[in-house]
């Protein structure tokens, strides 16, 4: 259910201006960004996504890698986070290049084997090094949470260490923004033999879901229909569809 972005429709209208139908414009003009029901085709494993509710799932890769409609359950409120962490991204991009260790934003991180397409938020240049961060900005609890125990999210940590094994660095890291109070904090990750072990064994997952799309096996699902990753997988509906499907089951 859409839930409305804008929280004081329950006074009475007043005279002049119409703050209810413009509440409902600002609504619209959110919800006008939505994707909504596209047919999408995946060509590579996205870092962002790998090690995240059906990012985990070799069905969802078979069906994003065959082509699908993708449907992407997004309210305005989820559109206006999302913009929030854009903008966010862009004002830490621009600090961290005022710093002057900045050497690159953005970068396209690319893989043959298996393949893999991402940007990486931040290249810094360190003792003639290349560190790599990502940035990303979380709720109050959350933060307190990272701060306390110095330890990203374990799809946070996937994504950088993805681009660090691909880039060959040594170093990297997270830098998590409080979205409250835009207090950072920055957690060092090092490619040590336990990160090592965890990007290798994550890369030959990725290869083996990779040989099921190409040699056309279709694979079982990896979740229960009421968990978290298939209620918000944009390809739910095909995956779950009536039995005899072109995916081979159903319910």
């Amino acid at each position: 259910m859409s839930k409305n972005i804008v929280k004081n429709l329950k006074f009475k209208k007043v005279d002049g201006f119409d703050y209810i139908e413009f509440s409902k414009m600002i609504d619209d003009a959110y919800n006008a960004r939505r994707r909504g029901k596209t047919h999408t085709r995946k060509k590579t494993f996205s870092p962002s996504t790998i090690g995240y509710g059906h990012g985990n799932c070799p069905r969802y890769w078979f069906i994003a890698f065959n082509g699908e409609e993708f449907d992407e359950k997004f309210d305005a409120t989820a559109i206006a986070n999302m913009l929030n962490g854009t903008y966010a991204h862009e004002r830490i991009q621009k600090i961290v290049e005022e710093t002057g260790a900045l050497k690159e934003s953005e970068r396209e991180i690319n893989c043959e084997d298996p393949p893999i397409r991402g940007f990486a938020d931040v290249i810094l240049e360190w003792d003639g090094a290349e560190v790599i961060g990502e940035i990303k900005t979380t709720k109050d609890e959350s933060f307190s949470l990272r701060q306390a125990s110095m330890k990203p999210s374990s799809n946070h940590l996937l994504q950088v260490l993805t681009y660090m094994k691909v880039e060959g660095a040594s170093d990297g890291f997270l830098m998590y923004e409080n979205k409250n109070t835009q207090e950072l904090c920055i957690i060092p990750v090092s490619m040590n033999e336990r990160n090592k072990k965890i990007i290798d064994e994550v890369f030959e997952w990725m290869r083996e879901v990779y040989k099921l799309y190409t040699e056309n096996i279709i694979p079982s699902r990896g979740f229960a229909k009421t968990s978290y990753a298939c209620a918000n997988c944009p390809v739910k509906k095909h995956c779950w569809a009536a039995r005899n499907n072109k995916y081979g089951d159903g319910e």
